[in-house]
């Protein structure tokens, strides 16, 4: 039997054989009814042509769900009625209520960051945490900033905590570091911030003290010219600024012991000139020894 001849644009026409595509996406187009006439195509609801109706329902419901959640975000039930704080003592809770400003707002809605930053602007706050405690209620605790050394400048004395924030109405213990202000400048205020660097150089050496049997610290002073020196019970130690700290530590150690070596105290050293510090040991009384210890110092100070 002659293998039958397979369609082409020129012979479709002529071609006889009944072939059935096997794709299921034809079957419809190939079924037939008795009068020979192509059926309707089958529609599958599985595949998204469900009723019209069955839609509609959904657009309803979809509806009704936006409708609700507007109400609610709308509905006076929704309002923040009180604010609780925790954690102060030295500022009223109702001034941290106020400065919040979150009373009447949508407890869903409300913005607690930009809340916490205007509590923060408070200079005695050092930082705040706010929380939503449901239905109507925000939660504020706060951290208020602590005096640290007693800060003395144009004949006042400042309470001043470890950034450096200068605090108003607060007294620093009786215990604490007195630093002494030598310049007039910078003006010292309220809320404002005292010499950073000083700050953070003053921390260094209060946790690392003194060197081994050196005298003990009674005072720092600090000016914007000469920067930080610390003063002890026989002399003064420049440092400056904390560039370079741990070296210019390390020559205050080494010129201790110098001067233990010697039986005389350290009077001055300026410790800004790397490995040429100027250098006082004696016992003062017109007979104290100027020094560069070359001998002494080693290592760079970059």
């Amino acid at each position: 039997m002659p293998e039958p001849t397979r369609p082409t644009p020129f012979n479709r026409g002529a071609f006889t054989e009944s072939v059935t595509p096997s794709d299921p996406l034809y079957r419809d187009q190939a079924a037939t009814t008795a009068e020979g006439t192509l059926a309707p195509p089958e529609v599958d609801e599985a595949q998204g042509g469900g009723p019209p109706w069955l839609t509609l329902i959904v657009l309803l419901i979809l509806a009704a769900a936006a409708a609700g959640a507007i109400a609610v975000l709308n509905s006076r039930m929704m309002e923040i009625r009180t604010v609780t704080v925790s954690g102060s003592e030295r500022v009223s809770p109702d001034a941290i209520a106020q400065l919040a400003a979150v009373t009447g707002e949508n407890i869903l809605l409300a913005d607690l960051n930009a809340a916490r930053a205007r509590i923060r602007e408070q200079p005695l706050i050092y930082d705040a945490s706010l929380r939503r405690e449901w239905p109507n209620t925000i939660h504020v605790h706060v951290w208020e900033r602590t005096p640290w050394v007693r800060w003395m400048a144009q004949g006042e004395v400042w309470a001043v905590d470890r950034e450096g924030v200068v605090l108003d109405g607060l007294e620093a213990p009786p215990d604490s570091i007195i630093v002494r202000q030598v310049s007039s400048l910078p003006a010292i205020r309220a809320g404002t911030h005292v010499g950073l660097d000083a700050v953070a150089l003053i921390q260094r050496i209060e946790e690392i003290g003194v060197p081994l049997n050196g005298p003990e610290i009674v005072a720092f002073e600090w000016s914007l010219r000469q920067g930080l020196t610390v003063v002890t019970r026989h002399g003064r130690v420049t440092f400056g600024d904390a560039q370079g700290f741990e070296f210019k530590y390390s020559v205050w150690q080494e010129l201790e012991f110098e001067a233990q070596r010697r039986g005389e105290p350290l009077l001055t050293a300026d410790l800004r000139f790397g490995t040429r510090p100027a250098v006082e040991i004696g016992l003062g009384l017109g007979r104290a020894t100027r020094i560069t210890p070359e001998g002494v110092v080693g290592g760079d100070p970059s």
